[in-house]
């Protein structure tokens, strides 16, 4: 097995481990379950990608989306 392809499946099964985790206590966090079902939901869909492609013809591109108000101009200091 590819070995990107093993850690993203290590990711999703420690994923498991935490949202069982978080539905054991006494009082879940609602976000926090969200925040991790939407994780699972990426790396699965990950998964899925390059099983489905094969890892060859996947091209694996790490993006990173501007922060918050990048587009905006600061006053010059004087």
């Amino acid at each position: 097995m590819d070995q990107f392809l093993k850690s993203l499946t290590t990711r999703s099964q420690l994923l498991d481990v935490e949202l069982a985790a978080e539905r054991r206590r006494e009082k879940p966090d609602g976000e926090r379950l969200m925040a991790l079902k939407r994780i699972k939901r990426q790396i699965l869909a990950q998964i899925d990608y390059l099983r489905r492609e094969g890892r060859e013809r996947a091209e694996v591109r790490a993006t990173r989306r501007p922060g918050r108000f990048t587009d905006l101009a600061l006053p010059r200091l004087r």
